[in-house]
């Protein structure tokens, strides 16, 4: 019989044992999570015909597609959440440039950064977080090739954005790239996934707007979370 109750007892043990492997082993699920590669959208958007100037005529410059009423480069990366609410969440977004260098007739390679935040972000399967580049910058950063702007619109240039939830930063990052050897621009993928933090590269931060610095506020503020300014 004690034979037995010693059996029993190391049994019981074994299995608390066991069962608290198991609880330590299990990773807990991250509550914010990017979303598939091919739910970006990254296009050119012109201004809202609702947003004018105070019956005042627009400026007059050299190129027209530098002002305001040119074409904005739209980014919007999705994402995820599970917990009920998000209190606040921070993106940070790299974007491949190129800018033109007068004095070489060449190009030098630019990483454009800029920051979306947002606050009380409830549970939901498909977020957006969301940043612009002005036309005027737009231009100034396509490179020397015609129509190189189109590069970003088509998905061939780099873009890495990362997140910062609770102070803490998120694991992963949405990389535009990251299923390639390299980028098309011979830039990023799987051979140089810290494209954004190159030497050759100059980071020039506060390039792309959040919304809220932009036309497109507050039209498509439904579009977004509770944005948040720094």
């Amino acid at each position: 019989m004690q034979s037995w109750k010693i059996l029993v007892v190391g049994s019981a043990l074994l299995g608390v044992s066991l069962s608290g492997q198991a609880q330590v082993g299990k990773k807990e699920e991250a509550n914010l999570k990017f979303g598939k590669v091919q739910e970006l959208e990254m296009e050119f958007v012109s201004v809202p015909d609702s947003v004018g100037s105070s019956g005042k005529p627009a400026q007059v410059v050299e190129d027209n597609k530098a002002t305001q009423d040119g074409k904005w480069l739209r980014i919007d990366v999705p994402f995820s959440t599970t917990n009920k609410f998000t209190p606040e969440v921070k993106f940070k977004f790299y974007l491949e440039g190129y800018e033109c260098v007068p004095d070489t007739e060449g190009e030098k390679f630019v990483v454009l950064s800029g920051e979306a935040l947002y606050r009380d972000v409830p549970a939901g399967k498909k977020h957006f977080a969301g940043v612009f580049l002005p036309p005027a910058s737009v231009l100034r950063f396509a490179g020397t090739k015609s129509g190189g702007e189109q590069d970003w619109a088509k998905g061939v240039m780099n873009l890495k954005v990362e997140a910062v939830e609770a102070g803490a930063p998120v694991e992963g990052a949405f990389d535009l790239q990251s299923s390639k050897e390299k980028g098309p621009s011979g830039r990023g993928g799987k051979k140089d996934p810290d494209w954004n933090k190159s030497p050759d590269g100059q980071e020039l931060t506060g390039i792309l707007l959040p919304i809220y610095d932009t036309p497109f506020w507050p039209k498509d503020y439904k579009r977004y979370s509770q944005p948040k300014k720094p």
